[in-house]
């Protein structure tokens, strides 16, 4: 009977320690621990966030450095290592050499910045609207690193001698003032070797000592010709002269229509002219031999016109009669 109660004091004392131990752990130590846990799982759930984020911000960075990288190569501006004063002088001079009455240089002073050095220029002069947009257009779109700022420009309308002919002609100019800055000298990484010396050639930008360099397809550049002068009149003030010796219908007189074609005599000649043909200010739109009349569009400095000439009585009454006596025609 002892052996059975001392087993039963012995089974309950053990169950009492492990109840005690069971209700330690879970009570006290399992809530540590199970802190403990979830605060490293939140900070391993942080980190794999944190990865993932950067994983993310280096593939956009890399695709962000490969874009410039392309746009790098595919660039076609260039900055000389080197330039000479007297390189840049020579270049302008050589865009202005057709077109301009003056094409002025004043070299104002080199600048000096941390990533390059400028050459700057004062440009005036006098010269027609679509020569000087041609100079423009090369220096802004040039291989070579040029910048125009600060243009001006003013009409003006001059008066000159043909040297052909010797008779008046206008000439609608503009005068001009700009500013010319010539890059040079790029920090490391960014300037040439030497200058890229060839112009727009076959449809594209071509560089020659720059072989790496991709052409540039004319497509993507601005036009190389204005699509109009702004500062030729729509209305000119001064009708343009007859410099090419043109019969003036204002001034002549229609005398006969023989053979579908107007005769008119003019400062002593007889002119065979037929629809189509050009006159002074414009040209020839009918002939009409049934109704004895003539029809031309003049264009008087921008005022469209057409004027009407009929043969006269006498006239009509002699051609009734037979042909007009005339001396030999000209055609013009």
């Amino acid at each position: 009977m002892s052996n059975i109660i001392q087993n039963i004091v012995v089974l309950a004392v053990c169950w009492l320690l492990v109840t005690g131990a069971g209700i330690y752990v879970t009570f006290f130590e399992q809530p540590e621990e199970i802190a403990r846990l979830a605060k490293a799982e939140k900070v391993a759930r942080l980190k794999k966030a944190e990865v993932a984020a950067l994983l993310a911000e280096e593939a956009s960075t890399e695709e962000r450095a490969e874009q410039i990288v392309r746009r790098w190569r595919a660039r076609y501006k260039v900055i000389p290592k080197k330039l000479e004063d007297e390189e840049v002088v020579a270049y302008l001079n050589h865009l202005s050499r057709e077109g301009f009455n003056n094409f002025d240089i004043t070299f104002e002073g080199e600048k000096r910045n941390p990533d390059f050095r400028t050459y700057s220029y004062q440009v005036s002069g006098r010269g027609y609207f679509d020569d000087l947009y041609r100079v423009v257009w090369q220096l802004e779109n040039n291989r070579n690193f040029y910048r125009v700022r600060e243009l001006r420009l003013n009409h003006i309308d001059l008066m000159t001698k043909d040297r052909e002919t010797e008779r008046d002609a206008l000439q609608v100019m503009v005068s001009f003032t700009m500013k010319v800055d010539a890059f040079f000298g790029g920090a490391k990484g960014l300037s040439a070797e030497t200058m890229v010396t060839s112009l727009y050639e076959n449809g594209e930008l071509q560089a020659q000592p720059m072989s790496a360099l991709p052409p540039v397809p004319a497509e993507v550049l601005p036009d190389a010709q204005p699509a109009k002068n702004p500062f030729f009149p729509i209305i000119m003030e001064r009708i343009p002269p007859n410099t090419d010796n043109l019969v003036d219908l204002e001034e002549a007189t229609l005398v006969s229509i023989v053979g579908g074609k107007a005769v008119f005599h003019w400062k002593g000649d007889y002119y065979q002219l037929d629809a189509g043909d050009r006159v002074y200010l414009g040209q020839i739109i009918a002939v009409d031999p049934t109704e004895d009349r003539v029809v031309a569009r003049l264009n008087k400095g921008g005022i469209i016109d057409e004027v009407e000439m009929s043969l006269q009585t006498g006239e009509r009454y002699r051609q009734a009669l037979g042909p007009v006596n005339l001396s030999p025609l000209q055609d013009h």
